[in-house]
């Protein structure tokens, strides 16, 4: 592929960001099913940018893992998308939310111990987009734990983000339709 050879060493970003949206569209397998060997190029790639310094090219990065259906690059990049959730900057964090999200409803063995990393998350975050994006990932993931982090703010939701507070509603009334004994 001409595009791993004079696109992939180029640092520019607005570059970066058309060539995820061209790995998006591109085949990653041959016809006999196996992985391409140019994606193997393109796993180191993500690698590095998930550990950039700049945010918009990890926020890049990690935006295009959370469309990722290909197991054979989403393992060797579990750990950096654990770390790209202690962030400094909250583009980052969000996405990395979105990104665990993805990896973890398509291939629940590359994380097994999401929900859990999340629910850590999601109570020091200050971020209400990141806070929220965790949520979302908690009521779809792990049920029991959403209504556990909803009971522990129950007194401060109405301080929250109205992002959030829509999330936290949705997630009462899918509660009381489940179980109505629950409305009380």
């Amino acid at each position: 592929m001409k595009v791993i050879q004079f696109i992939v060493p180029n640092e520019d970003k607005q570059l970066k960001k058309l060539l995820y949206l061209y790995l998006e569209a591109v085949d990653k397998r041959s016809a006999d099913g196996n992985l391409l060997p140019e994606m193997i190029l393109i796993c180191n790639m993500i690698r590095n940018d998930l550990n950039h310094p700049n945010e918009f090219v990890r926020g890049s990065a990690l935006r295009f893992l959370s469309k990722m259906r290909e197991k054979d690059i989403l393992e060797p990049l579990v750990s950096s998308l654990r770390a790209n959730l202690e962030h400094r900057h909250s583009y980052v964090r969000r996405n990395a939310v979105l990104a665990i999200y993805n990896t973890f409803k398509c291939f629940e063995d590359l994380m097994p111990d999401a929900p859990e990393l999340i629910a850590e998350f999601i109570d020091g975050e200050s971020d209400v987009s990141a806070k929220r994006n965790a949520f979302v990932m908690l009521c779809n993931c792990d049920q029991e734990r959403a209504v556990a982090y909803q009971l522990s703010v129950i007194d401060s939701i109405t301080s929250m983000g109205d992002i959030i507070q829509l999330n936290m509603l949705e997630l009462i009334r899918k509660v009381c339709r489940q179980d109505p004994f629950q409305k009380s």
